[in-house]
């Protein structure tokens, strides 16, 4: 008797299929930034560390103290012009003082050089006067005014008295002319005295 075979077969297992990606993905690195530096880090409105408008006050404040150098400059060269100015008309009046009117003066010239000399003169004195009191109309303050105008009313009444003296000794004679021109004389030296005071007292 022949037996038929019975076993039984062996199941079969499905092996799976590996599944291949198409594209492998790249593993993202963090991204390291610079760290800033401090000689190169620029904060918005500032400049060299300071803000904008501290360089602004600066800036003007500059401007005015410049503007304010030069105004002082300026108003100490006119003041040394001044200054300058005045010294050379002292000198003037000493001139009419000592020369001029000493040699007006003088008893014992004839009238011709007594007008020659007077006349050769008396501009020059109307021109000190004058510009004394051209002085003291730009002087820069009230204080420094005064003295050119003290020193040319001296000059003025020097002047006047020296001009009487000059007519009254060259009209001729007339009774009692003696006795007028001694005190014309009188009146010239004090007038003389007056001014050189003055200039000692402006010097």
């Amino acid at each position: 008797m022949i037996l038929a075979d019975t076993a039984t077969p062996a199941p079969t297992v499905p092996i799976p299929t590996p599944t291949i990606p198409t594209s492998i993905p790249v593993p993202t690195l963090p991204t390291l930034e610079p760290e800033p530096s401090s000689s190169s880090t620029a904060i918005p409105g500032e400049f060299l560390g300071f803000p904008y408008w501290v360089w602004i006050v600066a800036a003007i404040a500059l401007i005015v103290l410049i503007a304010l150098l030069v105004a002082l400059s300026k108003s100490a060269g006119k003041r040394s012009d001044w200054d300058r100015s005045f010294r050379l008309r002292i000198a003037d009046a000493r001139w009419f003082a000592d020369s001029l009117t000493l040699a007006v003066a003088d008893r014992t010239k004839s009238v011709p050089e007594i007008l020659r000399t007077w006349n050769d003169g008396a501009p020059r004195v109307t021109t000190i006067s004058q510009q004394l009191y051209g002085l003291s109309s730009v002087a820069s303050s009230s204080k420094r005014s005064q003295e050119p105008r003290r020193v040319a009313a001296a000059v003025d009444n020097l002047h006047q008295a020296l001009d009487a003296d000059v007519r009254m000794r060259t009209q001729g004679t007339a009774p009692g002319q003696d006795a007028l021109i001694a005190e014309s004389a009188s009146i010239v030296a004090q007038r003389r005295n007056e001014l050189l005071a003055t200039l000692q007292a402006v010097s």
